[in-house]
C-alpha cells in the first residue's frame, strides 16, 4: 500500500480513539435562603358580637311567650309593670336565665301614687275581681309597679327585700295566706306588716304603726273595696312611729 495512506489510514484511527473533549458544566447560581422567613402576619380574631337584648313589655308575660322570643346567652329585660305568671318564673329558673327591670318610657321615673311614695303590688291569689284590679290599675296614669308570684313565702321574700332595699316605700300583697306573709315580713327589722280586711283598719295602722306592708286576704272581697284599700294605701308614705326602733 501506498506509506501515504498507510499514515492517514493511522491518523484517522488515533483520532477516533482520543476521548472527546469534556465541556465545563457551568452551575446555575444558587439563590440565598434569607436566615428568617418571613412569617404570614397574625390573624387577630373578630371580639364577638354581643348578644342583643330582649325587651318584654306585654302586660302579662306567660311561659309560651318566653320560649318564643328568649334565646339561650340573651339578656332579658321586662317592663316593670309587667306581670310574670307562675309559669314564666318556671321557667326562667328551669333555664337559669337572669332578668331584670326596666322603665317601659325611657326617662320616666319609678311609679308613683299621687302622695309621691312607691308603692308595689304583689299578687299571689287570683280571683276574678283580682284580675280585674289589676286591669284596672294599668290603665291609671299614676300606677302601682306590679307583680305576681306563685307561693306565699316568695310574696314574703320579695316583699322584705324590696322594702329592705327601699327600692319601694311600700308593699301590698294580695294573698289568701295574708296572715303567713305578715308573720313572715314582721321577722325583719324594717318592716311593719298587718293583716288589712278594710278600711278603717288601715288607717288605724297606718297611724299607729306605718304599715309598710300591707297583706290582704281577697276572699269575700269586691273589686270596689279592694280598689278602695289599694288606693288608701298609695294616699301615704309609710312612716316609723316616733322611738319605733328603739
Amino acid at each position: 500500500m501506498d506509506q501515504a495512506l498507510i499514515d492517514q489510514i493511522v491518523s484517522n484511527v488515533l483520532a477516533q480513539l482520543q476521548p472527546a473533549p469534556v465541556r465545563p458544566v457551568v452551575e446555575a447560581p444558587v439563590a440565598e435562603a434569607p436566615l428568617f422567613s418571613k412569617l404570614p402576619a397574625a390573624t387577630v380574631a373578630a371580639p364577638k358580637p354581643q348578644p342583643i337584648a330582649i325587651e318584654l313589655t306585654a302586660p302579662v308575660i306567660t311561659a309560651e311567650l318566653l320560649a318564643a322570643t328568649v334565646r339561650a346567652g340573651q339578656p332579658l329585660k321586662i317592663a316593670r309593670r309587667s306581670v310574670l305568671t307562675p309559669s314564666a318564673r318556671d321557667w326562667l329558673n328551669t333555664r337559669k336565665i337572669s332578668w331584670t327591670q326596666f322603665e317601659k318610657t325611657s326617662g320616666v321615673s319609678e311609679p308613683r301614687t299621687t302622695s309621691g311614695a312607691r308603692w308595689q303590688l304583689i299578687v299571689q291569689t287570683v280571683t276574678p275581681n283580682v284580675r280585674a284590679l289589676q286591669e284596672s290599675m294599668k290603665r291609671q296614669p299614676e300606677g302601682w309597679a306590679m307583680d305576681l308570684v306563685g307561693q306565699p313565702l316568695e310574696a314574703a321574700a320579695q316583699a322584705v327585700r324590696a322594702i329592705g332595699t327601699a327600692e319601694y316605700d311600700g308593699i301590698a300583697v294580695i294573698s289568701e295566706f295574708a296572715e303567713v306573709i305578715a308573720c313572715r315580713g314582721n321577722r325583719n327589722d324594717r318592716v311593719r306588716a298587718a293583716v288589712i280586711t278594710d278600711r278603717n283598719q288601715l288607717e288605724l295602722t297606718s297611724k299607729h304603726l306605718g304599715v309598710n306592708l300591707v297583706c290582704i286576704n281577697p276572699k269575700g272581697k269586691t273589686f270596689i273595696e279592694l280598689r278602695n284599700l289599694l288606693r288608701d294605701c298609695g294616699k301615704t308614705r309609710p312612716t316609723a312611729p316616733t322611738g319605733w326602733n328603739t
